[in-house]
């Protein structure tokens, strides 16, 4: 039971943190090492994504992942999304990276957009609310 709740608790983390506090998610994408290695673990926590689609091999993948949500896209934000998953997930984080504290709401932004690289909270495609997906998917039924 304790499990489900810190399961839960990380799930609202990550949406909050993916939708008010795109700088901060940014930050932590710097601090990032590795790439998904598709296991779909991240999509199993606390129940199973409705998206993710298993192959007879047993191998997995998501069929919205070139328009998968900001909180899907930005898993993991840190150690603390690595141990719901148990540390399966093949991504790293830079020990040598400082924390990032998430700024307050009074704090004011102020961003240099100078030689800014792009970020995963600028992406050109913008993603579809979930239960358009899910409608979509429905409707034209695809594997």
């Amino acid at each position: 039971m304790l499990k489900q709740i810190r399961l839960f608790r990380g799930k609202v983390r990550r949406y909050a943190l993916s939708r008010f506090r795109p700088t901060y998610v940014d930050a932590q994408l710097q601090a990032r090492r590795g790439e998904c290695n598709h296991c779909g673990n991240c999509c199993e926590i606390l129940f199973r994504c409705p998206f993710l689609l298993t192959q007879e091999d047993g191998s997995s993948h998501c069929s919205i992942y070139e328009n998968r949500p900001g909180s899907c896209s930005a898993f993991p934000l840190d150690d603390r999304d690595l141990a719901d998953v148990d540390f399966d997930c093949t991504y790293t984080f830079d020990p040598e990276a400082e924390i990032i504290p998430i700024e307050s709401p009074d704090t004011p932004e102020t961003e240099d957009t100078s030689t800014k690289p792009a970020t995963v909270s600028e992406r050109p495609s913008s993603t579809k609310p979930i239960p358009l997906l899910l409608l979509q998917r429905i409707l034209n039924k695809t594997p």
